[in-house]
């Protein structure tokens, strides 16, 4: 008898326990799908609550969350960038427009319109230039070009890029030298023509914003389990609160707005850097700038 009541007693226990369970359990799902209800109607800053228990709906809602903190930066960055080509773009466009319809005015008028048409021709190569910036970066970031990784000597790179701008830094009035140990291979795995971009993209950088006189020199080296590849010179540098900000798109210096330029040719080097596993970093090289890409080594080509 007393058996039966015992086990009567434990069974119930033992449902009361499981619909406790149940009951906690089926909470948290509904934190969940609140939480994603929140998401789908804009919300993006909502999160899933965690217990901090560790167990399995603890760890799938953390990697929700870090899901859902990525989106709400993409999307961030989707609405500053769009708020600085509408930013950015509005001038040349304006410019544009001022010169056709000067153009339009002298030819009402039977003047000659050639000077017109060919600063509306750069104005407009202008703008193509940051749209396609502006999609080479997009594409970049897809990671759509991971297809064409092999591995390969970066050092043969930044030889490539000493030897073809080495005549234009000469021409500019500035200098461009090559540090490589002889005989000594480099190995990184990634795409040779995005490499080519990113440091042509550096070595224009500089040689767009430093004075006649100054020394660019193109450097690689090994840090740990690291290829280092630096850009240094001895021009103006960048102010340390500027450093950050560079890397975004359409950002310019106030010193460099009347110099060339889109304002995106250090975001393509983030960019590229980013797709390669790579960390860059920007320093004072007392005076000028010291950039530097730390790459992942690869220890030996793939066969």
């Amino acid at each position: 008898m007393s058996f039966g009541w015992g086990t009567l007693f434990i069974t119930g226990l033992a449902i009361a326990g499981g619909a406790l369970l149940a009951s906690r359990v089926q909470r948290r799902l509904d934190g969940i799908a609140a939480t994603m209800v929140d998401v789908s109607h804009g919300r993006l800053d909502a999160r899933i609550p965690l217990t901090g228990n560790g167990d399995d709906i603890d760890g799938v809602s953390a990697q929700v969350n870090a899901a859902l903190d990525r989106l709400s930066a993409l999307v961030d960055g989707m609405r500053e960038v769009s708020a600085n080509i509408a930013h950015d773009l509005k001038t040349p466009l304006n410019r544009l427009q001022m010169i056709l319809e000067q153009a339009v005015d002298k030819a009402a008028s039977g003047e000659d319109v050639s000077t017109e048409l060919t600063d509306a021709r750069a104005e407009s190569l202008q703008i193509n230039e940051t749209f396609d910036a502006l999609l080479r970066i997009a594409q970049i970031e897809a990671g759509a070009r991971k297809a064409r990784f092999v591995d390969l000597d970066v050092g043969g790179v930044v030889d490539t890029i000493g030897e073809v701008y080495a005549d234009v830094a000469e021409d500019d009035g500035k200098s461009l030298s090559t540090s490589l140990v002889p005989e000594t291979k480099w190995y990184i795995h990634g795409d040779r023509d995005l490499l080519m971009q990113m440091l042509s993209n550096l070595v224009e950088n500089a040689l767009r914003h430093c004075p006649p006189g100054t020394a660019i020199e193109l450097a690689v080296s090994r840090q740990d389990d690291s290829i280092l590849v630096r850009v240094r010179d001895n021009g103006p540098g960048i102010p340390p609160g500027e450093r950050e900000k560079v890397f975004e798109r359409l950002y310019r210096l106030d010193s460099s707005r009347t110099t060339p330029g889109s304002g995106l040719g250090l975001s393509l080097v983030k960019a590229v850097a980013d797709l390669h596993g790579a960390t860059i970093t920007l320093e004072d090289n007392n005076p000028g700038l010291v950039v530097s890409v730390s790459f992942p080594a690869v220890k030996s080509p793939a066969a």
